[in-house]
């Protein structure tokens, strides 16, 4: 509607070409209007100057009330960016902490394998010392037996030649 009385305005000529508008430029066009048009076209310009006139004062509200709501909002929005910034910040110290666990586990992990490793050879050569002691202890049990078997029958039979007794 205001748009459609600044063009009739600036049609008939009774109003400068003007795309942004103002209060002492409609003041002027409505003294032209008084002094300059007939009576059948008056109440039509009076009309377009008033339509424009309360478009420009509900802008004119409209802005003050924007700048009040911005105002008002402007520090709950800093309080967010301020919240924004200690989430990120939380999340980036969260990451760290979860990257440092994650190391530190890889690094356990990898001391674990080792000391079993370890432990897995000396089990290996423990046994394999206790094997080589069981066998010797075996081999001289063995070796006992037998002495004390040929001492044995040496005094039972009386002399070297007379074979052992199978022992059950």
């Amino acid at each position: 509607m205001a748009a459609q009385a600044r063009e009739y305005l600036e049609k008939e000529g009774y109003a400068p070409l003007d795309m942004w508008g103002s209060k002492a430029k409609l003041s002027y066009t409505l003294l032209l209007l008084l002094h300059a048009v007939p009576l059948s076209i008056l109440p039509k310009g009076i009309r377009a100057v008033a339509t424009l006139l309360e478009c420009e004062e509900k802008a004119h509200t409209t802005d003050i009330i924007t700048a009040t709501i911005l105002r008002k909002i402007d520090p709950a929005l800093e309080s967010l960016e301020k919240v924004a910034d200690q989430a990120q910040g939380a999340a980036s110290d969260t990451r760290m902490a979860v990257d440092r666990m994650y190391r530190r586990g890889e690094e356990t992990r990898d001391e674990l394998q080792k000391g079993v490793e370890a432990a897995n050879e000396d089990i290996q050569r423990a046994m394999e010392c206790l094997k080589a002691k069981v066998s010797k202890l075996i081999e001289n049990t063995v070796e006992v037996m037998n002495d004390s078997n040929e001492s044995g029958d040496r005094q039972e039979n009386g002399g070297w030649g007379a074979s052992p007794m199978p022992i059950c």
